[in-house]
């Protein structure tokens, strides 16, 4: 882990496109950038966007609403929730979903355990 206070500003790290003109995240404290075991990003979605969400038997993920919101339903039980913001979501190893984007965009605060870079 890293051994100093650091600051990070979304401006001042990469776009990473998730999905190409629909999906992307800043990356704002990875291992790479402050030595970090978790990461943490602020990921922006476009509305209207449909997709599905898949664990990858990594990670465990928080989400945390921070503007507009998104239709989900669980895969394995057919559980609709509407996310919106102040709302927070733990996303374990293996999940399934489909994330419905509302007309506002979503932007959300994620956290990753292991850290994604």
């Amino acid at each position: 882990m890293g051994d100093r206070i650091m600051w990070s500003r979304q401006e001042d790290v990469e776009r990473i496109w998730i999905y190409e003109g629909l999906e992307f995240s800043h990356r704002l404290v990875t291992k790479k950038r402050q030595g970090s075991s978790f990461s943490f990003h602020i990921t922006t979605y476009t509305p209207g966007f449909d997709t599905m969400v898949e664990g990858d038997g990594i990670h465990e993920v928080v989400l945390y609403c921070l503007h507009g919101w998104s239709t989900q339903i669980v895969t394995a039980t057919g559980e609709e929730r509407t996310f919106k913001p102040g709302d927070a979501m733990y996303l374990p190893l293996n999940y399934s979903y489909r994330h419905i984007i509302g007309e506002a965009g979503l932007v959300v605060a994620v956290c990753a355990s292991p850290g994604k870079e």
